[in-house]
Protein backbone atom coordinates (compact mmCIF):
# COMPACT_ATOMS: atom_id res chain seq x y z
CA UNK A 1 0.00 0.00 0.00
CA UNK A 2 1.19 2.98 -0.90
CA UNK A 3 0.44 6.59 0.42
CA UNK A 4 1.15 9.59 -0.47
CA UNK A 5 0.71 13.40 1.08
CA UNK A 6 0.95 16.39 -1.58
CA UNK A 7 0.50 19.75 -0.62
CA UNK A 8 -0.35 22.61 -3.22
CA UNK A 9 1.42 25.99 -3.06
CA UNK A 10 1.90 28.73 -4.87
CA UNK A 11 4.99 28.96 -6.98
CA UNK A 12 7.23 31.84 -7.99
CA UNK A 13 8.33 32.03 -11.73
CA UNK A 14 11.71 32.11 -12.71
CA UNK A 15 13.10 33.18 -15.68
CA UNK A 16 16.50 31.92 -17.01
CA UNK A 17 18.35 33.73 -14.90
CA UNK A 18 16.74 32.01 -11.80
CA UNK A 19 15.46 35.45 -10.66
CA UNK A 20 12.25 35.85 -9.31
CA UNK A 21 9.62 37.58 -11.06
CA UNK A 22 7.34 40.07 -9.17
CA UNK A 23 3.76 39.91 -10.88
CA UNK A 24 1.28 41.70 -9.02
CA UNK A 25 -2.44 40.62 -8.85
CA UNK A 26 -4.97 43.34 -8.76
CA UNK A 27 -8.05 40.63 -9.08
CA UNK A 28 -9.57 43.21 -11.41
CA UNK A 29 -9.53 45.96 -9.93
CA UNK A 30 -7.93 48.93 -11.70
CA UNK A 31 -5.55 50.96 -10.04
CA UNK A 32 -7.70 54.31 -8.32
CA UNK A 33 -5.91 57.89 -8.45
CA UNK A 34 -7.61 60.92 -7.46
CA UNK A 35 -9.00 63.03 -10.18
CA UNK A 36 -6.88 66.23 -9.81
CA UNK A 37 -9.91 67.83 -11.53
CA UNK A 38 -12.19 67.27 -9.22
CA UNK A 39 -14.04 69.83 -7.02
CA UNK A 40 -13.40 69.79 -3.11
CA UNK A 41 -16.68 69.14 -1.28
CA UNK A 42 -17.36 70.39 1.87
CA UNK A 43 -19.92 67.78 3.47
CA UNK A 44 -23.70 68.98 4.80
CA UNK A 45 -26.13 67.37 6.82
CA UNK A 46 -29.25 67.49 4.83
CA UNK A 47 -32.24 67.03 7.43
CA UNK A 48 -35.39 65.86 5.80
CA UNK A 49 -38.79 63.94 6.66
CA UNK A 50 -38.50 59.95 7.42
CA UNK A 51 -40.57 57.88 5.03
CA UNK A 52 -43.50 57.89 7.16
CA UNK A 53 -43.34 61.93 7.86
CA UNK A 54 -43.56 61.75 11.28
CA UNK A 55 -39.90 62.52 12.56
CA UNK A 56 -36.55 63.61 10.28
CA UNK A 57 -33.61 62.23 9.04
CA UNK A 58 -30.72 63.50 7.55
CA UNK A 59 -28.27 62.25 4.49
CA UNK A 60 -24.79 63.76 4.22
CA UNK A 61 -24.54 65.11 0.87
CA UNK A 62 -21.65 66.64 -0.84
CA UNK A 63 -21.48 70.36 -1.81
CA UNK A 64 -19.02 72.65 -3.60
CA UNK A 65 -19.54 76.13 -2.19
CA UNK A 66 -21.65 76.21 1.27
CA UNK A 67 -24.21 79.20 0.00
CA UNK A 68 -27.60 79.47 1.28
CA UNK A 69 -29.03 79.14 -2.40
CA UNK A 70 -27.01 75.76 -3.15
CA UNK A 71 -28.33 74.74 0.54
CA UNK A 72 -32.02 75.37 -0.31
CA UNK A 73 -31.79 73.48 -3.53
CA UNK A 74 -30.36 70.19 -1.99
CA UNK A 75 -33.20 70.53 0.24
CA UNK A 76 -35.28 70.86 -2.40
CA UNK A 77 -33.78 67.85 -4.21
CA UNK A 78 -34.48 66.20 -0.70
CA UNK A 79 -38.24 66.99 -0.72
CA UNK A 80 -38.14 69.32 1.91
CA UNK A 81 -39.33 72.80 -0.19
CA UNK A 82 -41.13 73.41 -2.77
CA UNK A 83 -39.37 73.67 -7.15
CA UNK A 84 -38.81 77.13 -7.08
CA UNK A 85 -37.84 78.24 -3.81
CA UNK A 86 -35.35 80.41 -3.86
CA UNK A 87 -33.06 82.15 -0.85
CA UNK A 88 -34.18 85.97 -1.08
CA UNK A 89 -31.18 86.30 2.11
CA UNK A 90 -29.53 85.05 5.17
CA UNK A 91 -28.29 87.35 7.43
CA UNK A 92 -26.47 86.52 10.70
CA UNK A 93 -26.40 88.58 13.45
CA UNK A 94 -23.80 88.60 16.80
CA UNK A 95 -21.14 86.06 18.37
CA UNK A 96 -21.77 83.59 20.99
CA UNK A 97 -19.42 84.66 23.17
CA UNK A 98 -20.08 82.99 26.42
CA UNK A 99 -19.21 79.24 27.02
CA UNK A 100 -22.62 77.71 28.61
CA UNK A 101 -22.51 76.21 32.30
CA UNK A 102 -21.07 72.79 32.74
CA UNK A 103 -18.41 73.33 30.30
CA UNK A 104 -15.02 72.35 30.69
CA UNK A 105 -12.21 74.73 30.24
CA UNK A 106 -8.73 73.12 29.28
CA UNK A 107 -5.71 75.77 30.07
CA UNK A 108 -3.90 76.95 26.74
CA UNK A 109 -7.03 75.99 24.90
CA UNK A 110 -8.98 77.83 22.57
CA UNK A 111 -12.47 77.60 21.84
CA UNK A 112 -13.68 78.84 18.86
CA UNK A 113 -16.91 80.57 19.91
CA UNK A 114 -16.73 82.93 16.93
CA UNK A 115 -20.13 81.39 14.96
CA UNK A 116 -23.64 83.68 14.63
CA UNK A 117 -26.03 83.77 17.54
CA UNK A 118 -28.41 84.20 15.16
CA UNK A 119 -29.62 83.72 12.09
CA UNK A 120 -32.29 84.96 9.55
CA UNK A 121 -33.14 83.00 6.44
CA UNK A 122 -35.60 85.01 4.31
CA UNK A 123 -36.64 82.14 1.20
CA UNK A 124 -39.61 82.97 -1.45
CA UNK A 125 -41.56 80.41 -0.47
CA UNK A 126 -42.55 77.62 2.26
CA UNK A 127 -44.72 74.71 2.12
CA UNK A 128 -47.90 74.74 4.29
CA UNK A 129 -47.91 70.68 4.72
CA UNK A 130 -45.77 68.63 7.79
CA UNK A 131 -44.85 72.47 8.15
CA UNK A 132 -43.44 72.47 12.08
CA UNK A 133 -41.26 69.37 10.55
CA UNK A 134 -40.17 71.07 7.50
CA UNK A 135 -39.20 73.91 9.74
CA UNK A 136 -37.00 72.20 11.70
CA UNK A 137 -35.21 70.17 8.96
CA UNK A 138 -34.56 73.71 6.75
CA UNK A 139 -33.54 75.14 10.84
CA UNK A 140 -31.61 71.91 11.57
CA UNK A 141 -29.53 72.07 8.21
CA UNK A 142 -28.33 75.85 8.24
CA UNK A 143 -27.85 75.84 11.83
CA UNK A 144 -25.13 73.06 11.08
CA UNK A 145 -23.85 74.09 8.00
CA UNK A 146 -23.32 77.62 8.82
CA UNK A 147 -22.51 77.07 12.31
CA UNK A 148 -25.64 79.12 13.94
CA UNK A 149 -26.61 78.77 17.61
CA UNK A 150 -30.37 79.85 16.83
CA UNK A 151 -32.29 80.23 13.79
CA UNK A 152 -35.25 82.13 12.42
CA UNK A 153 -36.79 81.26 8.94
CA UNK A 154 -39.16 84.11 6.94
CA UNK A 155 -41.33 83.80 4.04
CA UNK A 156 -41.08 87.43 1.66
CA UNK A 157 -39.98 88.89 5.47
CA UNK A 158 -42.97 87.65 7.17
CA UNK A 159 -41.63 85.28 9.99
CA UNK A 160 -43.08 81.72 10.26
CA UNK A 161 -40.70 79.95 12.31
CA UNK A 162 -38.57 81.66 15.05
CA UNK A 163 -35.07 80.54 17.80
CA UNK A 164 -35.26 77.62 16.07
CA UNK A 165 -32.55 75.16 17.96
CA UNK A 166 -30.49 72.39 16.29
CA UNK A 167 -33.17 69.42 17.60
CA UNK A 168 -33.62 65.63 16.94
CA UNK A 169 -36.95 64.73 16.03
CA UNK A 170 -37.85 61.42 15.92
CA UNK A 171 -40.72 59.59 15.83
Amino acid sequence: MVLSLVACTPTTEKNKTGEVKQTQATNGIADKTPDPNAPNLEILAVYQLNSEGTGLTYAMEGIEEMTPQAVVDLLIEAGVLAEGTTSLSLETEGKVEEVGPGAVVVPGMEIDNSYPEHGILNLSQFPKDNQELKLQAVANTFLEGFNIARFTIQVNGDTVGENLVLKNVKS
